[in-house]
């Protein structure tokens, strides 16, 4: 008798047992990395060589997008044992390891996925303290840093240790204790939706105070509340949320929107930063989109052609935009019909700046990081004051050349803001 035996028939299968839609996860998997990857990469390359002031919530961004591709990877390295594939054909069509090694690459893609959205969520709470933390929200910050910072750490634990040993969640042969994938799998979404409308909504109110122009903060509004659309994102995701006996096949949508909600979430993330490199590589738009309603318009070329070599020369380093806005006024500053009552003659200069670069000299670093972060504008008013030929020669030969320079910086925000950054 031969000691070969011939291995079990296949039994009739669905037509559909053998469709493929790892191409589906692959791409889309792909495009967000790399979407991603452009977005961060535009941000630190907008904080750290343009305005050279990397901070801490750019390096939670950098670990965001770094455990983004942890999750992303794993995904996608899901394809090669059965996602996007029927599970008919994981069982009659691949070696019998294929279902414990996708578990453990689905292990892998949720704990890296907590560990996004915590550093993701912080990176935001880090970048609000920093440029919208006035006095009375600073305690507001600190304690959503610890709340939702806490929250996402413990869902990060949880995933890490939801079974013991951990070997268990891929390994049915393995004696574990697990917690059950439904009802944690609601609550974490749950949680999340709840920690990201507060993440989202936390800088609007400081932001509709600001001493703007209605069109400037519309701006600044909509691009703070595109992180809403991460909160769409993570409703949808919640439906594809189930234990399907089909679960290679099924668990392609869920996965899409994972690496996308991710994605949409470091986009948001970013967007806001990126102002000062507009006006960095493209002035026309910087100028357009800052320029005051109230700008005279002549004499802007005369403005600048006479700034003293002091203010031509004492820009700061790694201004984005340069000076997009240049009003000159030349008034006198006697009484009127006495003119001859004071030596001087007042040329006043009043310089915009559209990322509020306005030198290191006149603002302490955090006082203008609101202004490069979103871009808002910055006044500074130079008054040059000329002394007349006859005060010179005549009645006060003391003030040897005749010129003497004052400096007023003027920024764009409230009172209440403004003592935020003192």
């Amino acid at each position: 008798m031969s000691s070969n035996s011939s291995p079990p028939a296949v039994p009739a299968l669905p037509p559909n047992t053998f469709d493929d839609r790892s191409s589906v996860v692959l791409g889309t998997v792909a495009f967000c990395l790399l979407w991603a990857t452009m977005m961060v990469g535009l941000r630190l390359w907008t904080r750290g060589k343009i305005l050279k002031e990397l901070g801490v919530d750019d390096y939670a961004c950098i670990a965001g997008l770094l455990a983004t591709y942890g999750s992303g990877i794993a995904i996608a390295h899901m394809t090669k044992y059965g996602l996007g594939k029927h599970v008919l054909y994981l069982v009659y069509f691949m070696d019998a390891t294929t279902i414990p090694m996708y578990l453990r690459d689905f292990y892998v893609s949720i704990v890296f996925y907590c560990a996004a959205l915590l550093a993701i969520k912080l990176s935001f709470l880090f970048q609000y303290y920093r440029v919208l933390a006035v006095q009375h929200m600073r305690l507001v910050y600190i304690g959503a840093i610890v709340i939702v910072g806490g929250w996402a750490l413990s869902q990060l634990l949880v995933g890490i240790f939801i079974c013991t040993p951990i070997e268990g969640f891929w390994d049915s042969t393995i004696p574990s204790k697990c917690i059950p994938n439904i009802p944690q799998w609601y609550i974490n979404a749950a949680g999340n939706i709840i920690t990201d409308l507060a993440v989202f909504i936390l800088p609007l109110p400081a932001i509709w105070k600001l001493n703007l122009v209605k069109p400037q903060k519309i701006m600044l509004l909509c691009i703070f509340s595109l992180g809403f659309f991460t909160v769409v994102i993570s409703m949808i995701r919640i439906r594809y949320l189930h234990l399907y006996e089909d679960f290679p096949w099924e668990n392609v949508v869920s996965s899409c929107w994972s690496i996308g909600e991710l994605t949409s979430a470091i986009t948001c993330l970013c967007l806001p930063t990126l102002r000062p490199l507009l006006s960095h590589y493209f002035p026309a738009l910087g100028t357009q989109a800052g320029r005051s309603h109230q700008g005279y318009g002549k004499g802007s070329a005369l403005a600048s052609s006479q700034k003293p070599e002091s203010e031509r020369g004492d820009r700061r380093k790694g201004d984005a935009s340069g000076w997009s806005e240049v009003e000159l006024a030349v008034s006198p500053t006697g009484p009127r019909g006495n003119s001859n009552s004071n030596p001087f003659e007042t040329h006043s200069i009043n310089t915009t700046s559209e990322d509020g670069s306005i030198g290191e000299s006149d603002l302490p670093q955090r006082q203008h990081s609101l202004h490069e972060t979103v871009g808002l504008s910055s006044t500074v008013k130079t008054t040059i004051q000329l002394a007349k030929p006859e005060a010179v020669h005549k009645q006060n030969p003391s003030l040897g050349g005749g010129v003497q320079v004052q400096r007023e910086v003027h920024q764009d925000r409230s009172p209440n803001l403004a003592r935020g950054y003192n």
